[in-house]
């Protein structure tokens, strides 16, 4: 079957939302906190609260029809119907960061943080606006590699700036699940967030 450039964009596109959807950018994030502590009880909670809860949510949201999206790829394209799932996997969030905040263990206390503060800006947001939530998960996901790599702080931030982020960016734009603004509003919010947690606090 021969591979037009409508298809090539179409598939190109596909891969920029999938590879950095909702549930692998948490599960990196998660990955990253756990690797630097040692306490099991951390560990299992981040586990729960930000990789089993919002996976388990969607799927249950899905299923009793709150959410009524055709496809499983846990895009909830449907602003009105991100508000139920927004406050359940918020709850799990605060949850996490309470119990991280107690053992004050650097680099996951701030992590765990941003995670919290650029979902609650996104929910907020969302009860209003259709803002992108790749675009958070996105800014999220490079500026915490950073964070999580100072050694590779600038490569991370130039690759995550100039090749992931206009990449995600005009799939979102592309598929029509965005337009451009809500894409660039997703984008300079948790950029500033992350900045915000990693710098001055």
């Amino acid at each position: 079957m021969k591979l037009t450039k409508e298809k090539f964009l179409d598939l190109f596109s596909l891969m920029g939302s999938t590879t950095l959807s909702s549930p692998i950018v948490t599960t990196i994030c998660t990955v990253l906190l756990i690797s630097r502590t040692e306490y099991l009880g951390l560990i299992l909670s981040s586990i729960f609260f930000y990789i089993l809860m919002p996976i388990l949510t969607y799927l249950h949201l899905k299923k009793i029809g709150l959410i009524t999206d055709k496809k499983y790829d846990f895009n909830i394209r449907k602003r009105e119907e991100r508000t139920p799932y927004n406050i359940i996997v918020l709850l799990g969030f605060t949850t996490n960061y309470i119990l991280i905040h107690m053992y004050n263990i650097p680099i996951v206390k701030e992590i765990a943080l941003l995670i919290l503060i650029s979902f609650l800006v996104f929910a907020i947001v969302s009860l209003f606006w259709k803002i992108s939530g790749h675009m958070t998960q996105t800014v999220l996901l490079i500026t915490t590699l950073a964070y999580f790599f100072p050694n590779l702080y600038i490569p991370i931030l130039l690759i995550g700036y100039i090749l992931l982020i206009p990449w995600v960016g005009w799939s979102r734009v592309h598929d029509k699940h965005h337009t451009w603004p809500q894409v660039i509003a997703g984008t300079l919010v948790t950029s500033l967030l992350a900045f915000f947690v990693f710098t001055i606090l």
